[in-house]
């Protein structure tokens, strides 16, 4: 009896639509359909949303590499200007006090100069003393008013503050290829000796 029973209800589900749909119904089969459908459609989406985020992920990626590439780049100038002023700092150093002694021996002083650094605000780029004459200032690629100030400012500090390495006179200097305008008269008025590309604007006080 069994037996023919599950042999019924199988030809009914296979060959009966409205009893098989009844069936799924009473077992709740047509729910779980619903849910795998829900669930397919979420993957679906899911993996939409998956693409589209590798997508976002790769262009960021890209445009993450080509600012690593700017920058290194950018990097490698900046190390290169900087090299440069260093470069022409040292020059410029160089040439400041050779013309300095140059323009000292015309006038009969054998006074060596050379940077010297007497605390972490007190360095100057020209420096020299032979007991009579204290020559200090500093060497500059440009040199307007606030230029000549400062300098005075700090060589009076140093002066105050070391007067033992300033014997005798001393003399400010201060060396630059360009002088901006009221830079020629400030250093007349502050007693600076200024010398623009080697030529004497502003004579020194000895």
């Amino acid at each position: 009896m069994a037996a023919q029973l599950k042999r019924e209800l199988f030809r009914l589900l296979k060959e009966d639509e409205e009893f098989r749909y009844a069936m799924m119904a009473l077992l709740g089969l047509e729910d779980l359909r619903g849910s795998m459908r829900e669930v397919r459609d979420s993957v679906v989406e899911l993996r939409r949303s998956v693409e589209e985020l590798r997508k976002t992920v790769e262009e960021h990626t890209k445009q993450i590499i080509e600012l690593r590439r700017e920058t290194e780049g950018l990097d490698e100038r900046v190390s290169r200007v900087e090299g440069l002023l260093e470069r022409l700092a040292v020059s410029e150093e160089e040439e400041a006090n050779d013309v300095i002694m140059h323009l000292l021996r015309q006038r009969g002083l054998a006074v060596e100069t050379a940077p010297a650094v007497f605390d972490e605000k007190h360095e100057f780029d020209i420096y020299g003393t032979d007991g009579r004459v204290t020559v200090v200032g500093e060497a500059k690629v440009r040199a307007g008013p606030s230029t000549v100030r400062r300098l005075a400012e700090r060589v009076e500090g140093a002066v105050e503050r070391w007067p033992e390495k300033f014997p005798g006179t001393v003399v400010k200097v201060l060396y630059c290829l360009r002088a901006s305008p009221g830079a020629v008269e400030e250093a007349e008025r502050l007693g600076v000796w200024l010398i623009e590309s080697m030529k004497e604007r502003a004579q020194p006080r000895l």
